[in-house]
């Protein structure tokens, strides 16, 4: 075996195996993610922008352009090309601001969230499922735990 890919330290090597299994999750949603964009014509990031959207709207944040494009880490002008091919696509309808009147807000459609929920619904309730199988104190240290990735990561 190579150096450096198993550590000698048992306690780091089971970390180690359960990021890895969280990198298979990804990579694996990842994966659901491209095959949408390709069934529905549209980009990776046009994907990636309408579940930041989403996320957004669970969260009662409100979307701004330049909110996007902080949450996907591009400049304005790509962020606006994504915002304009969403809109035209219908995915996305831009709203007056509720705080700001002077500032535009960001919404999915309707339509395109029956289209997410006609793709990603099976595999949601899935994941949903076997969630549900965990007991409450181990759906909240999973909870933790995954917060904790996601800060990690950045």
């Amino acid at each position: 075996m190579r150096e450096g890919v198993t550590p000698a330290d048992p306690e780091r090597a089971a970390a180690l195996e359960v990021v890895h299994l969280l990198r298979d999750v990804a990579l694996r949603l990842e994966l659901a993610v491209g095959e949408f964009a390709r069934t529905t014509g549209l980009h990776g990031t046009d994907v990636r922008a309408l579940v930041r959207l989403l996320d957004a709207e669970r969260a009662g944040t409100e979307a701004t352009p330049s909110w996007l494009a902080q949450q996907l880490g591009m400049t304005s002008q790509a962020t606006t090309a994504v915002i304009h091919r969403l809109e035209a696509a219908g995915h996305v309808e831009r709203l007056r601001s509720r705080s700001d009147g002077r500032s535009t807000q960001l919404q999915v459609s309707d339509g395109a969230v029956e289209l997410g929920w006609h793709f990603f619904g099976p595999l949601l309730n899935r994941m949903a499922a076997q969630t549900a199988e965990l007991s409450s104190a181990d759906q909240e240290s999973l909870k933790q735990w995954l917060t904790a990735m996601a800060q990690a990561i950045g």
